[in-house]
């Protein structure tokens, strides 16, 4: 999960300033509605219950964007891939409103009041319907999101030749690289991204598919999303959960899984 934010930070911060933005102009509606009735509200109110609804199913984007890394919805058994969202998406509400609950009654507490969760059928199904949207809309944001770094950075594809190079497009130019140039891979839904110095390239391919094309020689699988190139290894420093920091020579930071770590010979 940290891995999935440190690449894409500025996606985060754009879309957390963005549905902040929405919950408190939610909040400042509900305060107008309440005012124009002649029935005023406490002005903090309306802002717990949006921003604390808003930041607790926001923080669980990076697990939806990871689990759908995994198990992409492609286009060969699509069908059972996006059934397997079904499941995921009432975890996803079960969790927003347990945490939301949560913080509205810390925030309650706070000023002397308690906050009363009622009517828990109807809740749990009145706030699963906007789940199940939110749900949908964020997986719609991710391949659009995709879609788009497909778009800026080119798409690559494996010539079927015993030498296998790779041809890359960008801005409608075409060449060919030697996949011994490519720096490190990272998982990227339907598609792979493969770093290479400066640019990024875009591949539809899964990460298992790309690892047999590169071969074990030249490079190594650190992580169930991440594949480096071996002679790009600067450095690793041991973490206290059992995996390890990996720094390539560009200075990008990954994490190599404990799952793989015989792949680099560390035991």
């Amino acid at each position: 999960m940290i891995q999935t934010l440190k690449h894409h930070w500025k996606l985060f911060l754009v879309a957390f300033c963005y549905v902040t933005i929405e919950a408190v102009v939610r909040a400042t509606s509900i305060i107008m509605e309440h005012e124009g009735r002649g029935d005023p509200i406490a002005t903090w109110e309306p802002f717990a219950w949006e921003l604390s609804s808003t930041w607790v199913a926001f923080s669980l984007i990076p697990v939806i964007m990871m689990f759908d890394e995994r198990y992409p919805i492609s286009s060969r058994d699509w069908p059972k891939r996006l059934l397997m969202h079904v499941p995921l998406s009432m975890l996803f509400s079960f969790v927003h409103i347990t945490g939301m609950v949560a913080l509205r009654k810390l925030v309650f507490m706070m000023v002397g009041r308690d906050y009363i969760f009622t009517d828990l059928n109807y809740t749990i199904l009145y706030e699963y319907r906007k789940d199940a949207m939110s749900y949908i809309t964020i997986l719609v944001v991710i391949y659009a999101y995709r879609e788009i770094l497909r778009l800026k950075h080119g798409e690559a594809q494996i010539e079927q030749s015993e030498e296998k190079r790779i041809m890359v497009s960008k801005s409608g130019m075409f060449k060919f690289i030697d996949p011994t140039s490519v720096d490190w891979v990272e998982a990227a839904g339907n598609y792979v991204e493969l770093h290479v110095g400066n640019e990024t390239y875009m591949l539809r391919a899964t990460m298992k598919e790309i690892e047999q094309r590169l071969g074990e020689k030249d490079f190594a699988r650190i992580h169930r999303s991440t594949i480096i190139r071996r002679d790009f290894l600067d450095s690793i420093k041991p973490a206290t959960s059992g995996d390890k920091t990996i720094y390539l020579k560009d200075g990008t930071e990954l994490r190599l899984s404990r799952r793989y770590n015989e792949n680099l010979n560390l035991g």
